[in-house]
């Protein structure tokens, strides 16, 4: 009996103790974190541009856990900073910087083509942001410098934030065979090293979209409602994990590593892309665009080659600089990707 009073009194403080420390250690997280901002804020090294107007409206799929921008027009206002050279310390000077962006009656970045130009061909561009040539104006996309080269008409359908799970909801959700006019041509995917974060998905990811996230359902290979929905565990768990000042601190984001199961289900997961494709359009002109910058891992693109799916690999083409907003490709790395693309592709 005495032996177990010692031990209960023992765990009791060991568990007192824990808990003191944790919140010592969030306390110092916090005083951390408010001083990385502050001198953040303060040095020179600022981000290139900052969103500062955005009159955009979404267009949700609850049952598929998508987003589509709206049809219409909306104006981007970034705010460059840029620092004047010298030894002293000066302040930075801010110019300003707008991109329209048009969306189609059918929620597509519209893509300027001249008709006259066109051999009676389709190319569909699919992906994330840097599909849908955020940043940039509508004349300054890949999708548009592609048109351009080679003539075959260039639909847009990538949105910012996308994945491979998004694309095939966008799939599951639209005949796109209905949306477009020429009957033969080609599609393209987008990969950037970052959509296998998207599709693990990562706990980062659940967190910023607020669980509003495709589910991929591996048994029917299809999109199934949103993550919050389907792991109301799990999300809520990683809601409570992003509340620590340590997680944030440190920038704590899970898996830390991909397994060989992610890797085959990203693949598995373009490749019922890549069918769902050809049943709408009667052809297997499908191909993966790696861009550059972005090396595929070799576990990867061994299930891509395994499940014989076509990838042009273009992540040694080019270094590529930054638009408006710091963190995509401006319209020359565009420009660059498209005309050694349409080298492919020729009229």
């Amino acid at each position: 009996m005495l032996h177990t009073k010692t031990w209960i009194k023992g765990s009791i403080l060991s568990l007192i103790s824990f808990v003191f420390s944790w919140l010592v250690l969030e306390g110092v997280c916090n005083l951390l974190l408010r001083w990385k901002q502050s001198i953040t804020y303060n040095s020179n090294v600022l981000p290139t541009a900052t969103t500062t107007q955005n009159k955009l409206t979404l267009i949700k799929y609850d049952s598929l856990g998508i987003i589509r921008p709206a049809p219409g027009q909306y104006e981007v206002v970034y705010s460059v900073d840029q620092s004047k050279s010298g030894k002293q310390k000066l302040p930075l000077v801010s110019k300003t910087a707008s991109v329209t962006y048009h969306i189609d009656s059918l929620d597509r970045r519209v893509t300027p083509f001249d008709s006259r130009r066109a051999v009676g061909k389709y190319a569909l561009f699919l992906g994330c942001s840097f599909t849908y040539g955020e940043s940039v104006a509508d004349t300054s996309t890949l999708p548009y410098f592609f048109g351009k080269e080679t003539g075959y008409r260039p639909y847009n359908y990538g949105v910012s934030g996308y994945s491979p799970a998004h694309m095939l909801a966008l799939m599951q959700a639209v005949n796109m065979r209905s949306e477009v006019v020429e009957k033969d041509g080609v599609a393209f995917y987008t990969y950037i090293e970052d959509h296998l974060a998207r599709v693990a998905p990562s706990t980062k990811w659940i967190y910023n979209s607020n669980g509003y996230w495709p589910n991929f359902d591996p048994g029917t290979m299809t999109i199934k409602g949103t993550y919050a929905e389907r792991h109301p565990v799990y999300y809520s768990l990683i809601q409570g994990m992003y509340k620590s000042n340590i997680v944030n601190l440190f920038n704590i984001n899970f898996p830390r590593r991909y397994s060989d199961d992610q890797y085959l289900r990203f693949v598995r997961i373009v490749k019922e892309t890549e069918e769902r494709y050809k049943q709408q359009f009667g052809n297997d002109n499908f191909y993966v665009v790696v861009f550059p910058a972005y090396p595929m891992a070799p576990e990867l693109r061994q299930y891509f080659n395994q499940f014989h799916i076509k990838v042009i690999d273009y992540s040694n083409l080019c270094s590529w600089k930054t638009a408006y907003d710091g963190m995509h490709p401006d319209e020359q790395s565009y420009r660059q990707v498209a005309e050694k693309l349409a080298k492919k592709f020729p009229e």
